[in-house]
């Protein structure tokens, strides 16, 4: 049986994570030269910067799709309480 070597998670400075936050602000795509300046910028491997955006991405939708659903709930609270009260009100026509 081949024993793989686990691969080793990168640890990011503070520095380097705000760097990495900032230009995922500005952008969420980042590729070709500009990752590898980035890279090279923050002493990380092209490698360590893509995944870094690849998973900032995924932790980007989840969050919004929970606003979303925060959202759509009170949304739907505030119905429920706007029909209620009309109905407690005995508006009739």
């Amino acid at each position: 049986m081949l024993s793989r070597s686990k691969r080793v998670r990168t640890i990011f400075s503070a520095e380097q994570l705000e760097r990495l936050e900032a230009e995922f602000e500005r952008q969420q795509y980042m590729v070709g030269p500009e990752r590898l300046y980035l890279a090279a910028s923050l002493q990380l491997t092209e490698s360590q910067v893509k995944v870094w955006f690849q998973n900032r991405r995924i932790k980007w939708r989840k969050q919004h799709l929970e606003q979303r659903k925060v959202l759509r709930k009170s949304s739907a609270t505030e119905t429920e309480t706007l029909t209620e009260s009309s109905a407690d009100q005995g508006t009739e026509y």
